[in-house]
């Protein structure tokens, strides 16, 4: 391991011009914030309706034989996975398990690995002093730079990889006589496929590295030495994600099962991993939009945050004049826009459920000034001096 340490300086006029620069940047990001915090409830609200409409006329069917009568209805069905042929890494002649509907081949290099860490320090006037510490390591990596992008490039170059990690996916698989398509190849948590010593040959055969092939474990490591690896050594795995039954929501077309379109335009098509009814899959679909929603709304309002931040960049620059005040500034405007981040990013929400759930947002607030109308009431009768005199 070595390191290199790096001390850069910058003005305070340069802080300041950048700081203007922020502000547009500052309100692009409170627009974008704002059109998609909007477009997010929305979104959940259509998504929503769209899963209760097909939770409300999804039909349970026998897997073993299609029925005419449900031609174009929206039906469910769960039964045992049929692949026609099992996955195969043909570059590397690596056949998978029988039911894998996803076959991750991992390829690592010992390779160079450079890490950062940077400190500033505010110095009286406003300028600032940036310490970047570079790191550089050697360890195992599936994605290694080549090291002309590293700060010290010198003694630090990366050999290329003559293959990539890959994922293989099943193209579609049948239950029953029923066609699904490749949705099921995200189905199933990848275990790790331990590979014998005919593979090894196969793989070693395919690459022709010049470097001697080990098995460790159930992979395969190209080097010299597995105990102390040099760089440009590899170290092929895989993972596979075996399905031996699975349940599908989607419409009935001939023999095959297509997304359903409800009548706000969504679509529908639900694959599970096991056998699951279609009230568990409806439920699973609207915890997973939820979900969703709920990130998207945080990340949202982080980045409504991040914009407001930005606006105050100015004042933050200007008062680190003085270091203490500049920390002092920086807190301050953090509240501010903190403050108004909740206030606009809430305020937006509210607008949207006013346009997409009018019903829903005005008994919420029928029954806020209902409670809150309670309360006073009870604190008024609560009050001394209010009992009656007789």
């Amino acid at each position: 391991m070595s390191q290199f340490t790096e001390t850069t300086q910058v003005g305070f006029f340069a802080r300041l011009k950048k700081a203007i620069k922020g502000i547009g940047l500052g309100i692009s990001l409170i627009g974008i914030a704002v059109y998609f915090l909007f477009w997010n409830e929305g979104n959940a609200v259509r998504t929503a309706r769209a899963l209760a409409e097909g939770a409300s006329q999804v039909v349970s069917v026998d897997h073993t034989a299609i029925d005419p009568e449900n031609e174009g209805h929206l039906v469910h069905v769960n039964g045992p996975l049929s692949l026609a042929a099992p996955l195969v890494d043909v570059a590397l002649n690596v056949v998978a398990p029988a039911q894998t509907v996803r076959l991750e081949r991992k390829v690592e290099q010992f390779a160079w690995i450079e890490s950062t860490q940077t400190q500033t320090e505010t110095k009286l006037g406003g300028g600032q002093e940036k310490t970047t510490q570079y790191t550089y390591r050697q360890d195992w990596t599936d994605a290694p730079a080549n090291g002309s992008q590293f700060r010290i490039p010198e003694g630090h170059m990366n050999p290329p990889m003559h293959v990539t990690s890959k994922v293989i996916r099943q193209p579609s698989g049948t239950i029953g006589d029923f066609i699904v398509d490749d949705k099921i190849s995200d189905l199933g948590g990848a275990t790790p496929m331990l590979l014998n010593a005919h593979q090894m040959e196969e793989i070693a055969q395919a690459l022709s590295l010049g470097r001697p092939a080990k098995l460790v474990a159930g992979q395969i490591v190209f080097g010299v030495d597995v105990a102390a690896p040099q760089i440009g050594d590899l170290r092929v795995s895989y993972h596979a994600s075996e399905v031996a039954d699975a349940s599908v929501v989607g419409v009935q077309r001939g023999d095959s099962l297509v997304p359903y379109t409800a009548e706000n335009g969504r679509k529908i098509y639900l694959v599970e991993y096991g056998l699951k009814t279609a009230g568990e899959m409806f439920q699973t679909a609207e915890s997973i939009n939820a979900f969703k929603t709920w990130m998207l709304r945080l990340g949202l309002m982080v980045l409504l945050f991040l914009g407001f931040k930005a606006l105050f960049g100015v004042v933050d620059v200007i008062a680190s004049i003085l270091p203490f005040l500049g920390w002092i500034t920086a807190s301050v405007t953090s509240l501010i826009s903190l403050a108004l981040t909740l206030l606009v990013g809430g305020t937006t929400m509210a607008i949207a459920w006013f346009y997409f759930r009018p019903l829903l947002a005005l008994f919420i607030i029928a029954a806020a000034l209902a409670g809150a109308a309670a309360s006073a009431y009870r604190l008024r009768k609560s009050a001394p001096g209010t009992a009656e005199h007789t």
